[in-house]
């Protein structure tokens, strides 16, 4: 577990990499009902050509297959992106299809960085399929999706008689805004479809969840529930606040009694998880070197009520620690 922090320098990196196959630009298109905005695409190829509706009558439809079918050019950088082409998309929807390249992008992402199994969905399931069941964080946690992350949404269209199935890639959140990129931005309706970046507002209300990219290419197993969050820790005649994140990371401050909450207290130190049994672990630090072990004290603790364990510092002190 020691190498965290290279980890998620690396994977970020990757997705850098991935990403910038998609070129950033002044907006280039609004949706007038949703208000989404885009700002950079990859199209799948030409001619783009939308699929007239059943009301348009069985000769336009014909009409419009024929046409499609001419000439056709799919766009290189759009299969790389998604493995798709716009031959494949172009059969699909002559036949009465509605594919589109969402969950293929992010199985393309997946692939990036190293990681199978993405790319449809019901991605809670896969998750848990996988043994990932903690690499899964939903809207009612609190937090947020951060750069990388796969998100799933659900929703239904009144009169459409099908549910509209989801997948995307987080980039990050300003205010009300939410900044993706995204493949499935046009289909049959448009005759072509494409990745782009895209503009939205944060809303909830269809979002199942998604998969915290980071914790997933880092193979980190889960963090017990026990350990992650705030612990008061007591060596001898000094007192230290550790913060234990899912990721394995520690940080360790100085306790402040009598401290207004309002000042930043600065990290004496870092450290990461090095091992994991039982109910016992290690902490290396990165500043000091030294090492750490602590067992959480079953005897003594209340589930969520209160937490304790014990353990030795580098040079033997004993520490004991009762989470906050």
């Amino acid at each position: 577990m020691s190498g965290t922090a290279h980890v998620a320098d690396n994977y970020r990196a990757k997705l850098d990499e991935f990403f910038s196959l998609v070129p950033k630009t002044a907006m280039t298109q609004r949706n007038m009902i949703t208000g989404t905005e885009y700002y950079g695409e990859v199209g799948s190829g030409s001619p783009a050509i939308p699929r007239p509706s059943k009301k348009d009558g069985e000769e336009k439809l014909k009409t419009w297959k024929e046409n499609i079918s001419k000439g056709i050019v799919d766009n290189e950088k759009f299969t790389t992106l998604t493995g798709l082409t716009h031959t494949k998309l172009v059969e699909n929807w002559k036949g009465g299809g509605i594919m589109t390249s969402c969950n293929a992008f992010v199985m393309k992402v997946g692939q990036h960085l190293g990681v199978k199994g993405l790319g449809g969905f019901n991605v809670e399931k896969t998750m848990i399929d996988m043994g990932k069941r903690h690499c899964w964080v939903t809207p009612a946690s609190g937090d947020k999706p951060q750069y990388g992350d796969v998100f799933e949404t659900r929703s239904v269209t009144p009169g459409a008689g099908y549910e509209n199935l989801h997948v995307g890639i987080s980039l990050y959140i300003e205010g009300e805004d939410w900044w993706t990129i995204e493949g499935g931005q046009g289909g049959a309706g448009t005759g072509y479809d494409r990745v782009a970046r895209v503009k939205k507002k944060y809303n909830t209300k269809h979002l199942l969840g998604w998969i915290d990219m980071r914790l997933l290419a880092s193979g980190m197993p889960a963090m017990p529930d026990w350990l992650q969050g705030t612990w008061m820790i007591y060596a001898g005649s000094k007192n230290y606040i550790y913060h234990f994140n899912r990721y394995g990371e520690v940080t360790q401050k100085a306790y402040q009694p009598g401290g207004s909450g309002a000042e930043v207290v600065p990290n004496l130190d870092t450290g990461v998880i090095q091992s994991m049994v039982g109910d016992t672990f290690k902490i290396r630090w990165n500043g000091e070197g030294g090492i750490e072990t602590f067992t959480y004290d079953r005897w003594n603790s209340f589930p969520s009520l209160m937490e304790r364990m014990n353990g030795s510092a580098a040079d033997g002190t004993a520490l004991k620690g009762v989470r906050l």
